[in-house]
């Protein structure tokens, strides 16, 4: 594996799910009219005292993958990038 491929684990750290609070209330404002269910904190970062990836994970609930697609623009407004696999997903 090379060093460019190497995953980081870190020790759990607490400001892991104020950092998740600070997206969420973010994601909220800014998908409102796209979200059909909640914004949850998922993945390793989301289990207490769990060393894991230091990214914080998220998954935002939507009616179906084609309906999410016009959220891309708002994700994009606030830093998230849009990628060619999210561009090609084939609609639902």
């Amino acid at each position: 594996m090379a060093d460019s491929e190497r995953l980081e684990i870190a020790p759990y750290d607490r400001a892991w799910p104020a950092a998740f609070e600070d997206e969420r209330k973010q994601l909220l404002a800014a998908l409102r009219a796209f979200s059909t269910g909640t914004i949850e904190h998922v993945g390793s970062t989301s289990v207490p005292g769990l060393s894991a990836k230091p990214v914080v994970d998220i998954q935002v609930g939507v009616g179906s993958l084609a309906e999410s697609r016009a959220a891309f623009g708002c994700l994009e407004e606030l830093g998230y990038l849009v990628t060619e696999r999210a561009l090609s997903s084939k609609p639902q």
